[in-house]
């Protein structure tokens, strides 16, 4: 019986450690210094260093001055709550609007990850059938070289711009659309 017992412990607790060992690991870890606070709000350094996404070198002043930034922002997020601001009518329609508009923006976002270039062909291809755009007088042109990174938005652009499209397009079928062009009249004799 012993043994059963001891066979049973020993695989509670290799199960044990296995789950300890498929934890997320942050869990266990400190969190980030807190490097300002505006009542119990708190800004982490971690969240500060997310605000330099890209800058190569942020200087001490340019630290000092994001801080100062959130300070006062956390600052007056909370004066306006105090004040009711958020209650007001015209704010709630400004934060459904502003809602909805990061949330398409981030839709959009996921629709454009899958935009690419397949190669540089392409990019000489739109140069050479809109030359004439890169014209710098009668005979010659900007060089190739010189025009493949705006070549290259410009591509991905109009791949974005077509994919939405698409999308829209095959994605309009799902829902119920209406439409009423009897009343565009009463849009005109409304205007100022």
């Amino acid at each position: 019986m012993n043994h059963i017992l001891c066979k049973a412990n020993l695989g509670l607790l290799a199960l044990l450690c296995f789950a300890l060992a498929s934890c997320d690991l942050n869990f266990w870890k400190e969190p980030s210094p807190v490097i300002a606070e505006v009542e119990n709000s708190r800004l982490r350094i971690k969240d500060l260093k997310e605000t330099a996404t890209g800058d190569s070198l942020v200087s001490k002043e340019e630290w000092i001055r994001r801080i100062e930034y959130w300070v006062n922002f956390e600052i007056m997020h909370r004066e306006a709550l105090k004040r009711g601001l958020h209650k007001d009518s015209a704010t709630q329609r400004l934060i459904k609007n502003a809602e909805r508009k990061i949330l398409v923006d981030r839709l959009k976002l996921s629709l454009d990850s899958a935009v690419a270039v397949e190669s540089d062909n392409e990019l000489q291809e739109y140069y050479e059938k809109n030359k004439e755009l890169f014209r710098i007088d009668s005979v010659s042109y900007v060089p190739f070289s010189e025009v493949s990174e705006q070549i290259l938005s410009v591509v991905l652009s109009k791949k974005r711009l077509e994919r939405e499209k698409k999308w829209l397009t095959e994605t309009k079928n799902l829902y119920s659309i209406e439409v009423y062009p009897q009343y565009l009249d009463l849009l005109e004799k409304e205007t100022p």
